[in-house]
């Protein structure tokens, strides 16, 4: 648990290949003496995120030996295997990015709720702000479980409990490996950095870059004919 000068002391980073989230816990526990969990495919902790039991079991398991501090959930699909449908890819990332996210961000925090403090962190997507025809399948399943999250936040609030938002847009990793540059995109160790500050915010979401708050307000009210004209370019 947090120690006397609140220093993290033990925390989970859920998505244990996600290289924003390894990036993010290394810069967290550098020289200090925290408790690393790593949740993933395979280990102790093996997850498989759209398996029910298995969430629950995770769940369960990483407050086994004391209270958890930070939680850091960055697991996600693109939607993109193009051995599969469109439709098969929906239902992958449907399962991954919404379902089985928000059901174990939903039993860690009822698990902190009980404690009485820690924080979670989610990893959105700037995808979610609004459709755009070449990743709207994507964007929406990222748009549930972000909307889920600034609702949860909300009901948590004076419990000890803190979701925290990080909203990327394009990062340079090896999940984007092949596509097209994005613009205001950045590097995973840029990503992490933005990911640092978010978990100690007083807001609940961060954006990364910080530029991209003021380009979603654009966004949110550009004309539809006008955005699709940006959007395929």
């Amino acid at each position: 648990m947090l120690n006397g000068f609140k220093s993290i002391g033990r925390l989970a980073l859920i998505g244990s290949g996600s290289e924003i989230g390894q990036t993010i816990v290394a810069k967290l526990v550098a020289g200090k003496s925290t408790e690393v969990i790593e949740v993933g495919r395979k280990g102790d902790f093996a997850l498989d995120i759209t398996d029910k039991s298995a969430r629950e079991r995770v769940a369960s398991q990483l407050f086994d030996k004391g209270d958890l501090d930070l939680a850091i959930i960055a697991v996600g699909v693109l939607g993109n295997n193009p051995e599969k449908s469109d439709t098969e890819n929906l239902v992958d990332a449907m399962g991954v990015n919404y379902l089985g996210t928000v059901h174990l961000l939903a039993l860690i925090a009822e698990r902190m709720k009980i404690q009485a403090h820690g924080t979670i962190l989610i990893i959105s997507s700037f995808a979610q702000v609004r459709p755009r025809d070449d990743n709207f399948a994507y964007g929406s399943t990222k748009a549930g479980l972000d909307f889920y999250a600034r609702g949860l936040a909300a009901k948590l609030h004076g419990s000890g409990v803190k979701i925290k938002i990080l909203r990327p847009g394009f990062v340079k990793s090896k999940m984007t490996a092949g596509m097209a540059i994005a613009p205001f995109s950045i590097t995973t160790e840029e990503c992490a950095q933005y990911g640092v500050r978010a978990i100690s915010s007083k807001k609940v979401v961060t954006w990364a870059p910080s530029i991209l708050k003021y380009v979603a307000m654009v966004f949110a009210t550009m004309p539809p004919a006008i955005f699709r004209k940006i959007s395929q370019r």
